[in-house]
């Protein structure tokens, strides 16, 4: 049982009416029949005292006609032969004959050879009425069929009744089951919490759900859920539980490979993080310089071999940076904490923004850049983001467009209760089968079209996360030799829908 669970109010610890039930009879035999020792009970049941019983022939106290059934089980106990809740007759003093459950183990003496046999004996009627009350106070299909294991136990711990689950997985036939105290079946770890937990039910008559851990037959112990609910007789007094057992196994399992992926999650976050910073951080510097050699005069002129080599410095080094930064930005995506800071701000100001930042790629490859905006005014959201995915999809659009006669136009318009922004290209397009992939992680179409336009295939990824984190979505609208439409939409109100 768990700690916690044992903790009990003071405001509870008060008797309960308790009715003792299915107390066993106990006796030990000998090798020739002979009782050498009993419990009160056996002796009381049989009309005798303690003193009486002792030396008797088991015999004596069994049936004239049940005398060879007799014979068969104490030959069966000596040739080591199992003999669990076997139903068997036994005669009073007086004559009077009831029926009883009987289990036989052994007792070895100091050279390991058995010397005499541990009899428990129920009474099959007691037996009989408490398993009814069972069935009355739950419905049979469903304690006998359920998918969970369920036992029933008396106020000593004894097991009066299972299911077949229980049975199953404990690996016993009922009969090797009835009349054994449940801390039989209950691993060493947890023996101690359990018969704490049934002294203060006994006490309180409060069952605690909590957990412990199983020992089936074949050892290989688990952990286990108990929910125990009161069983009363008819005058109200407690006289047992119904229990009900959960293999817990599983969940534990994927609990602790659950916090093993969390404690690698955030190793990974805190590398990632860590190992952009230091790339960022000798990257500044390059890229500084190297736009500072490029241009004239600033810091010395170069010639046309050095410029080129300048520029192809600073071409790759800035790549290098939008790597690291797409890297860091999937990653956040990927965990959910993307920030986003929400601002009003003018339209005709994002679109300002973004043409000045694609100006000189459009011209580099002698394309035109179109804007059509057919919604105008003030909108609540992260102008930043806004532009990385207005951006990201413009440089895919250049890349992607013929230079001299490529057309590319960003058109801005409302779509229900949201803002749908599209760029629209009069490049190769792409396949119908290809379109579905475009916004994976990692995607590309071919290794031709990488090697020949770059790229990781980490831009449009970045380009969904950020626009659904902004209450939108992303598509694509393409037809192979007549250009694409990339699109987006995010929510003018700043709220995610």
């Amino acid at each position: 049982m768990c700690q916690s669970s044992l903790v009990l109010s003071s405001k509870f610890e008060k008797r309960v009416s308790v009715r003792k039930t299915l107390e066993p009879m106990t006796r030990s035999v000998d090798l020739q029949g002979r009782i050498i020792d009993c419990n009160d009970k056996y002796a009381r049941m049989l009309g005798y005292v303690k003193d009486e019983v002792v030396g008797m022939s088991i015999f004596e106290h069994t049936p004239e006609e049940s005398h060879p059934k007799l014979q068969m089980i104490f030959d069966q106990w000596k040739n080591h032969e199992s003999v669990n809740n076997r139903r068997f007759p036994l005669i009073t003093r007086s004559g009077n004959i009831f029926d009883v459950l009987i289990t036989v183990g052994d007792v070895f003496g100091n050279d390991g050879m058995v010397i005499r046999s541990r009899t428990t004996l129920l009474d099959y009627q007691e037996v009989q009425d408490l398993q009814e009350l069972v069935k009355l106070s739950k419905y049979e299909s469903l304690y006998e069929y359920s998918p969970d294991m369920y036992r029933t136990v008396n106020i000593d711990g004894i097991i009066i009744h299972c299911n077949n689950k229980y049975a199953e997985t404990m690996g016993y036939e009922k009969s090797e089951i009835i009349g054994r105290n449940l801390v039989e079946h209950t691993a060493d770890r947890s023996v101690s919490d359990i018969l704490i937990n049934m002294a203060r039910w006994r006490a309180s008559a409060i069952c605690e759900t909590g957990e412990i851990w199983m020992k089936p037959k074949n050892g290989n112990e688990f952990p286990a859920t108990v929910s125990p609910t009161n069983l009363f007789d008819d005058n109200g007094a407690l006289i047992g539980r119904n229990v009900v057992i959960q293999d817990i196994t599983k969940t534990l399992e994927t609990t602790k490979m659950l916090e093993e992926r969390r404690k690698i999650d955030q190793m990974k976050d805190e590398f990632l993080t860590g190992i952009t910073h230091e790339l960022k951080t000798p990257l500044t510097p390059i890229i500084g310089f190297s736009q500072a050699l490029s241009k004239p005069g600033m810091l010395g002129d170069l010639n046309e071999k050095q410029s080129d080599a300048v520029n192809t410095i600073l071409s790759n080094a800035t790549h290098l940076r939008q790597l690291v930064t797409d890297l860091l930005d999937i990653h956040k995506l990927e965990l959910g904490r993307m920030k986003f800071k929400m601002s009003e701000f003018e339209i005709k100001e994002l679109l300002a923004s973004v043409k000045s930042s694609v100006t000189h790629a459009i011209n580099e490859k002698n394309m035109k850049l179109k804007i059509t905006a057919n919604t105008n005014g003030k909108i609540i959201g992260d102008q930043f983001r806004i532009e990385e995915v207005m951006t990201n999809m413009l440089y895919n659009a250049i890349d992607f467009s013929p230079r001299n006669t490529g057309v590319i136009e960003i058109i801005v318009e409302k779509e229900a209760e949201m803002i749908k922004i599209s760029i629209k290209d009069n490049g190769s397009g792409i396949p119908d089968d290809k379109q579905a992939e475009l916004f994976n992680k990692f995607y590309q179409i071919t290794t031709s079209i990488n090697r020949r336009h770059g790229g990781t295939g980490l831009g449009l990824s970045i380009c969904k996360g950020l626009a659904e984190g902004m209450g939108g979505a992303v598509g694509v609208i393409s037809k192979e030799g007549k250009g694409s439409t990339f699109y987006f939409t995010i929510n003018p109100t700043g709220v995610e829908s």
